[in-house]
């Protein structure tokens, strides 16, 4: 490994001299560059990541395909920081759910907020919060779906799965700041094929998945159906009643009756043809359906954890010495009630989804044309919760939410993708609607009386939002190969964003005069309209000494759009401004001894500006705030080796240290600058030892391993570094497949995330195991 470290000395120095484009503007950067696209009297052609899929080859009936994966290999020549899960690759980590794929992947979390419905992607600390757009992108068949809800999905009938990490503003029709999670799915052709799958396990677990592709018309017309059902039981534990033996409240309660809140229950469904009439057009239609029932918010007490029990007892003996034994009766007798919860109102979580989408290809003499066309619906209603966390009944939290969004993405390619000359260039466009009705139920009569005025309880203290969003943006990104072994990629991005948000507030409930109900607005409704233009760019250099080896070095630019915070009656703190990263990276990828090891590895290096920070002001009303500078440093490394054609061992690394220069809290009137930036853990590591030999027996071992991550800003509350291992054994035949797994074999307790505000945080999975039965049709 010596020579990596030399390599990256190097490569160290040139990153130096990279200072000298500060002095420029980027602006003048990009009329330069487009003015040079105008000029040039041949199509400038790029690298992409996309790449034309040839239909699988048949000799009677026998489907052909070669040992090595074609885009494999494209993945090791295009300069760019991607991990890939093939079909067998996804079959063998495991991955059911988006939820499942971050484990697998270096520098690249999943933040989970306790509900399906707010789910945030992190790469490289390039994170999505609530009120924002997507820092990371999920891309499925070629559609952006840029809504929370689409972020924590099921995931069926899947051909691969690619993690783009770093900016890919100039790729990608839809802007995408952190990266690109791209899915695709197994797609129709002249081969009848299928799967089933079957998933029974622990907490009651029943999953069923299923997929059928098959010709209509052969040669012409394909169509495909795929769908999962899911459903468990909650992993929480909420104790309705119980009392205390010696009437002491440190002391460990007896449980008359629990309940498990949390389960999961759920279908999926999708439809698609796919249609070529002729050798130079095809068409791609899909039409795709999902209804999930979550039931209550996956939270519990922060200090439930036993770490931060020791803590708090530690504290509390210090400052209170003579109540040393209760506290420590306190927290000998509650060690194993991490999981339980004392709620009076367990809640539910419903969201519906479906998107039409349609994608067509245009075979010209010298490039593709390609378009994708999307309408998607989104429905929360609603999410409900027990907002005071406790046995009394004080507060409910209500949210619903309804988003239609229509987009437009249409570009031009390079054919042949062995000319030295590549290029794409596009046109994308959205529009999304999103109505939001969020509210905080007030149940107990003093408050409402001190706070509402003549009514009654149960008062709602309602934020009523209507958002809209329009985007329209120019996109390209273009390479030409030297020698074969120099290429140089120039990317570029001028997009228009116009913005709306009207917001009032208001309090409903029973009055003495009308006992049905009655509305009293609580401050005075407003409208803001803001506009914004954004212009970012990109080079790489990179050199392929030979076949199976690169190095690269880029810059780049990449932002996130601003936005607004819906639960808030102050115009001035309602808006957000978008957030600006300057990223340089380098990194080198090879491949030897016949695919015997690989090895990929990359550095970089972020400044941020205005990077978002969501802030609570009470209960009811969160903003969004800028942190005026962050600076984001870390690396990733991919690599494996096989010893022998039946074993491979893999491992995969990220470290992310991500620091607030310059941050002054407005809402806490706080300076947080030198602190880490909350939600980024600081690693992350996965090893794996898998074995699968001719005779069907497949074994895999996995160690996973996740870093401290704070929670706030003043790095007060975080989550301590844990590791899980997960264990799968199976016996595999032509078509009928079978596998016993164990995830989190340790049973470790730890948090994914936390709720400003209060002392909730989200706790991960328990030890969960099962059995699966696949039959391929």
């Amino acid at each position: 490994m010596s020579f990596l470290f030399e390599i990256y000395s190097h490569l160290e120095s040139k990153l130096k001299t990279s200072k000298r484009w500060q002095s420029f503007d980027r602006s003048d950067l990009v009329l330069i560059y487009f003015a040079g696209l105008c000029l040039t009297p041949h199509p400038v052609f790029i690298v992409s990541a996309e790449t034309d899929e040839p239909k699988p080859k048949q000799e009677n009936g026998i489907h052909v395909t070669g040992k090595k994966d074609q885009r494999d290999r494209e993945i090791l020549r295009t300069p760019n920081s991607i991990s890939r899960l093939n079909e067998q690759e996804i079959q063998d980590a495991g991955i059911n759910r988006t939820g499942d794929i971050d484990k697998q992947v270096p520098n690249f979390s999943i933040i989970d907020s306790g509900s399906r419905n707010f789910t945030y992607f992190n790469i490289r600390g390039m994170r999505s919060i609530a009120f924002s757009e997507p820092a990371v992108g999920l891309i499925l068949d070629g559609i952006p779906l840029n809504d929370n809800v689409a972020l924590n999905t099921e995931l069926y009938g899947l051909e691969s799965i690619e993690v783009y990490r770093g900016s890919q503003a100039t790729l990608f029709g839809k802007n995408f700041q952190g990266g690109v999670v791209e899915i695709k799915t197994k797609k129709p052709n002249n081969l009848s094929e299928g799967k089933i799958t079957f998933d029974i396990g622990n907490y009651k677990k029943q999953e069923t998945s299923v997929y059928y592709n098959a010709p209509i018309i052969y040669d012409k017309l394909y169509f495909g159906v795929a769908g999962k059902t899911t459903e468990r039981e909650g992993y929480l534990s909420n104790v309705t009643g119980f009392y205390y033996p010696n009437n002491r409240p440190y002391e460990l309660p007896v449980e008359i009756y629990k309940t498990h809140p949390d389960g999961r229950k759920g279908q999926a469904g999708r439809f698609r043809l796919y249609f070529t009439p002729n050798q130079t057009f095809e068409a791609d239609l899909q039409i795709s359906a999902e209804s999930f029932d979550d039931g209550s918010l996956n939270l519990v007490n922060y200090l439930g954890a036993k770490s931060e029990r020791e803590k708090a007892l530690l504290q509390g003996c210090v400052a209170a010495p003579t109540n040393c034994s209760k506290l420590y009766g306190t927290y000998v007798n509650r060690v194993n009630g991490d999981r339980k919860v004392y709620w009076d109102y367990e809640g539910k979580s419903n969201v519906t989804g479906n998107t039409y989408s349609l994608s067509t290809t245009t075979k010209l003499p010298h490039s593709n044309l390609k378009t994708a066309s999307a309408l998607r619906k989104m429905d929360i209603d609603p999410i409900t919760a027990d907002s005071d966390f406790t046995k009394v009944d004080q507060n409910r939290s209500i949210y619903i939410e309804k988003s239609t969004t229509f987009l437009n993405d249409i570009y031009l390619e390079s054919k042949d993708k062995q000319n030295p000359l590549q290029y794409k260039i596009g046109i994308y466009a959205s529009n999304k609607v999103t109505n939001i009705d969020q509210a905080k139920e007030h149940r107990v009569q003093l408050y409402v009386i001190n706070d509402f005025p003549g009514f009654n309880a149960p008062t709602q203290e309602k934020n009523l939002s209507k958002l809209t969003d329009k985007n329209i943006s120019f996109y390209t990104h273009n390479s030409y190969t030297f020698f074969e072994r120099f290429t140089i990629t120039l990317g570029a991005r001028l997009e228009k964003q116009d913005s709306r948000l009207s917001h009032s507030e208001l309090a409903v409930g029973p009055s003495s005069s009308n006992p049905i109900g009655d509305t009293l607005l609580l401050s005075d409704p407003y409208s803001i309209q803001n506009r914004y233009n954004y212009n970012v760019s990109r080079i790489i250099f990179d050199y392929k000494p030979i076949e199976n080896l690169m190095f690269f070095i880029g810059v780049s630019r990449g932002y996130k759009n601003a936005g607004y915070s819906t639960v808030v009656n102050i115009p001035t703190k309602a808006s957000f401004k978008p957030e600006i990263n300057d990223t340089i990276e380098a990194g080198i990828k090879s491949e030897f001894f016949k695919n015997k090891f690989g090895l990929k590895y990359t550095q970089f290096y972020t400044e941020t500006q205005d990077f978002h920070v969501i802030r609570a002001i009470n209960l009811s009303q969160y903003v969004n705030l800028n942190a005026e500078l962050v600076t984001i440093r870390g690396y990733e490394l991919e690599t494996y080796v096989k010893p022998q054609k039946d074993t491979k061992l893999g491992l995969s690394a990220g470290y992310t240290e991500g620091i607030f220069n310059r941050f002054q809290d407005t809402v806490l009137n706080r300076n947080f600058n030198g602190k880490w930036v909350h939600f980024i853990p600081k690693y992350d590591i996965l090893s794996y030892l898998q074995y699968r030999n001719e005779f069907g027996i497949f074994l895999r071992g996995e160690f996973q391993a996740v870093g401290q991550m704070y929670f706030a800003a003043d790095n007060t509350v975080y989550s301590d570094p844990y590791y899980v291992l997960n264990a799968r054994v199976g016996y595999e035949k032509e078509n009928l497949s079978a596998y016993f797994y164990i995830n989190n074999l340790n049973d470790r307790y730890y948090f994914t995330s936390y709720i400003d505000g209060t002392f909730q945080a989200v706790p991960g999975a328990p030890k969960t195991y099962g059995f699966i039965l696949t039959y391929k049709i």
